[in-house]
């Protein structure tokens, strides 16, 4: 919480320090971990970097 700053949740409006942001959207008697259930992102690809080459003339 920054007093002054622009509100994270709503447009236009200062930071007022009323915690709202804070506040687990699935529920509300809990404070925010980031966990990102509320995203409701099913799955997440990854790639792995076996090697990087930075010039393939070094190859």
């Amino acid at each position: 919480m920054e007093l002054g700053k622009e509100c994270v949740l709503y447009d236009g409006k200062e930071c007022d320090g009323c915690m709202e942001c804070e506040v687990c959207d699935l529920d509300p008697s809990k404070p925010c971990t980031n966990c990102g259930k509320c995203l409701d992102i099913k799955d997440f690809v990854s790639i792995k970097i076996d090697k990087i080459i930075r010039d393939p003339r070094e190859e």
